[in-house]
């Protein structure tokens, strides 16, 4: 971190300023710098500081005393390196050897937690254990000894500049990067000038101190005079509520855990204008489109994408402007950095054109420690190539593919890209095994409910559309991300190559597995809840058709989704607390999603119901497996097996028998319309179901609440506007209380208690055999018209036997794909899905 020198002059003039907070503890700038005063003088003591070849490493989670040591190291000019403490101890070894390290600063408990071998590491190093545990150490309390006399100069050994930092390591052995000349200086005054950085902000270390965005970022803002707040290692809910309760205004993130953290925020009810930021730095792994959108719907315009590499610093910036408008780039080269695409022969090629990424920069290593790196001089520049591959626009954007190592057209993060839309999905990482083949591992939402085999067969479908080759794919519990926001790439190949199937999800496995594990009462309940579910709503048809005699169908739309939304609201106020009702930047597509699900659906359903029999408004509900299949192939690109397309062709057939009882010529009169505006009604219901994987980190319940309230007001504002045009009246109490029973029985029972049980049962049996029971929604509207003595023809029943049917095939054929199935002669040995 920051010398003596530099802090005992911040500390003159924001000596009572807070310099560090770390939980409880704020340390202000003067206290910082007499206990760092107290520690460098300490160990300056205890070790032989006249050595030139002093290296200090550390392996600790991010501390206060870490602080003080980096100060200390950094006073007595000891070259001071942080190790990846997830590490193995044979690669933390080979890394300490490569660094000539022989000064060792280490959290005991925590290499004792994850048996990292100290005792092998003592052999041939100065211990330093900041938890003052070990024995045969330099133990952290010993350094906050107070010194007797007056605070001097602190001699410092001279020592050329050296600093050394290491890869990722996600797929070997980390490299060692070394530098000979600091580039501090020209970078941190260009972001200083660029964002207004000064002494008042309070910088987030939300980074590992041994990640060079962790310590490059909150070096920048000490030597400003600035709060550093360090955040619990590793806990993104923490760092959410710093964000608000400590005022944060910038920090550095990787995607991964920008993403939790967006998630946390937005989970507390926060608001963009709930916090203080400006600045929020990300990079160091891909950084998903959409992923980018929701950081700044949920945060602000703060969200900032860097491109770099640990080789070259940090070389090309997208500001949010650049990230909403051209979210799939990340970037351009900014001050002292210049990029180039480049063919294997190191020729520079025109734009648009696919090669690896070669940087230009200040900032440029020296080169490896331990081996030889790729170079090329164009126009007398030295450019380092990297192991990315991408292309470059004529404004000098850069679209990465890959980190192949080396030329590829394998666009591995437009594939991770296309995965992440799918619903459901909540991370994906594709490994390539060659050059047109990937290995998949997908995490999913638990909020959701998904099926894995249909999962695996959008992912084969999206992998055969770019013409990659998926050699093995399944569901993982979670990504294995380093610490740095790398995926591990041998883990998640380890993970995908063991599993033989695909593992179904917690979700699923708690859904279509429950059959068996649960209770007989509770087995009972649920078939008595989707039974209950189904039946009312067959019979919310000719109820509803009653009421239609009476009043309109805006109105009624109004009446029971104005009174069933504040039913929702005060159960999310209960449940979830009241700041689940707060929106945040979600309004709109709540609004938007409500507006489709329940002011489109229940306005065109009832609309249309008015016009036609009740039977054909509940066969075409009957649909709605189906239509979400359309729904999914139009705007998700998720083709549809074979067989659902041909039962989507032969259901519509069922339902025109319905509708025409036979007579097909009747098509060409007006009497097919309301079904048509049912029809609609029911796109609109899907295009709400499917509104909910674009709204992340909310529970079910507060997806229902918000988007039934919200829609509720586009109800109100269409009843305004219909009224006004004459072509509805708002209707008179006599008129609402002579179907007052009906509109109880729309609200309560084909409203908020089918809801919920739909959902207990849903949620007990399992999606696949939880939507048999929409089947019984046209059988129960059929038979409650045969009971009333209705005229149903023999074609209607037949109509309504062949959609029924085709469901219920349908259902099967999904219950038979959603088998994992293993393959024993390919050289992985994973799950391959149907197709």
């Amino acid at each position: 971190m920051l010398p003596i020198d530099k802090l005992k002059e911040i500390s003159s003039a924001r000596g009572n300023k807070n310099a560090v907070i770390f939980g409880d503890k704020k340390v202000t700038w003067s206290e910082f710098y007499r206990e760092a005063y107290k520690i460098t003088v300490n160990l300056s003591s205890k070790i032989d500081n006249n050595r030139a070849d002093l290296c200090m490493c550390y392996i600790s989670l991010n501390c206060l005393e870490l602080v003080y040591i980096m100060s200390a190291a950094s006073s007595l000019k000891i070259p001071c390196t942080g190790i990846d403490y997830t590490q193995s101890t044979e690669k933390i070894e080979s890394m300490l050897t490569s660094t000539r390290c022989n000064i060792l600063v280490v959290s005991s408990s925590y290499c004792i937690e994850n048996n990292i071998n100290l005792q092998e590491l003592a052999k041939f190093v100065t211990i330093v254990d900041l938890d003052s545990q070990l024995k045969n150490s330099i133990n952290f309390c010993e350094l906050l000894k107070d010194i007797e006399g007056l605070p001097g100069a602190i001699k410092a050994q001279h020592r050329p500049f050296r600093s050394i930092s290491f890869t990722s390591g996600t797929s070997g052995v980390p490299k060692t990067v070394v530098r000979s000349k600091s580039f501090d200086a020209r970078r941190f005054s260009f972001f200083t000038a660029r964002y207004g950085f000064s002494s008042e902000d309070v910088h987030l270390l939300a980074m590992p101190l041994y990640h060079a965005a962790g310590s490059g970022w909150s070096r920048l803002f000490m030597q400003l005079g600035a709060t550093i707040v360090i955040a619990k290692p590793h806990d993104t809910l923490n760092m959410a509520n710093l964000i608000k309760s400590e005022w944060i205004t910038t920090s550095a993130m990787t995607p991964p855990l920008l993403n939790d953290v967006v998630t946390h925020y937005s989970l507390g009810g926060y608001a963009p204008n709930d916090n203080n930021l400006k600045f929020i730095i990300v990079g160091g792994k891909h950084f998903h489109p959409q992923a980018k959108l929701q950081a700044i719907n949920a945060l602000g315009p703060v969200i900032h994408e860097y491109y770099g590499t640990t080789e070259t610093g940090v070389n090309a910036l997208a500001e949010p402007c650049d990230l909403i408008t051209n979210p799939t780039s990340v970037g351009r080269a900014y001050d002292g950095n210049k990029i180039k695409v480049v063919d294997q022969n190191g020729n520079v090629l025109p734009n648009h054109q696919v090669g690896r990424i070669a940087i230009s920069s200040y900032m440029n290593m020296d080169g490896y420690g331990n081996q030889d790196s790729e170079y090329v001089v164009i126009n007398d520049d030295k450019y380092l190539i990297t192991a990315e591959t991408g292309e470059m626009d004529a404004e000098g954007n850069i679209y990465l593919r890959n980190r192949a190592q080396g030329e590829s057209a394998l666009n591995v993060y437009e594939l991770e890209n296309d995965v992440r839309h799918l619903p459901g999905i909540k991370d994906v990482a594709m490994i390539p095994v060659s050059k047109n083949s990937v290995l998949c591992g997908y995490a999913i939402n638990e909020e959701f409910i998904v099926d894995d085999a249909e999962l695996v067969r959008n992912i084969k479908y999206i992998c055969r559309k770019l013409k990659v080759r998926l050699e093995g794919v399944c569901q993982v519990d979670s990504i294995p991300y380093s610490p740095s926001g790398k995926v591990r790439n041998d883990e998640l190949k380890q993970m995908v190559l063991n599993k033989e199937t695909v593992q179904p999800s917690k979700s699923q496995e708690s859904k279509t597995t429950k059959g068996s594990n649960i209770s007989f009462a509770q087995f009972v309940i649920a078939i008595l809840c989707l039974l209950g579910t189904a039946i009312s709503w067959g019979a919310m048809f000719p109820i509803a058709k009653n009421a239609l005699t009476t009043m309109d169908a805006v109105h009624i739309s109004l009446i029971r989704y104005g009174t069933a939304s504040l039913i929702f609201v005060a159960m999310l106020a209960v449940k979830e607390g009241l700041s689940s009702l707060l929106p945040g930047r979600d309004f709109f597509k709540l609004w938007l999603f409500g507006s489709f699900g329940f002011a489109g659906f229940s306005i065109l359903a009832f609309a249309g119901l008015a016009y036609t029999k009740p039977q054909h408004g509940a066969i075409i509900m009957a649909l709605m497996p189906l239509i979400s299949a359309v729904m999914m192939w139009t705007l998700k690109k998720a083709r549809p097996s074979n067989f659902t397309i041909v039962s989507i062709a032969l259901a519509l057939f069922g339902v025109v028998l319905v509708i025409t009882k036979g007579e097909l010529s009747v098509l060409s009169g007006g009497s097919l319309l309301p079904s048509l505006v049912i029809l609609a009604g029911a796109f609109c219901w899907v295009t709400y179901t499917l509104g909910a994987s674009y709204v992340s980190g909310y529970s079910v319940l507060r997806y229902t609440a918000l988007s039934c309230f919200f829609g509720a007001f586009t109800i109100v504002l269409v009843a305004c506007i219909t009224n006004f045009a004459g072509i509805t009246h708002a209707p008179s109490l006599n008129q609402v209380l002579a179907v007052k029973w009906e509109l109880i029985y729309l609200i309560t029972f084909a409203g908020v208690i089918a809801v919920f049980s739909w959902n207990h049962g849903i949620n007990t049996f399992g999606p696949i055999n939880g939507v048999l029971f929409i089947n019984i929604v046209p059988i129960t509207a059929f038979t409650i018209g045969m009971l009333r003595g209705e005229t149903i023809t023999n074609t209607e029943i037949y109509g309504a036997g062949i959609t029924i049917l085709v469901l219920v095939l349908n259902n099967i054929y999904s219950r038979l794909s959603s088998k994992p199935k293993a393959v024993s002669t390919s050289r992985f040995q994973v799950q391959t899905a149907q197709s």
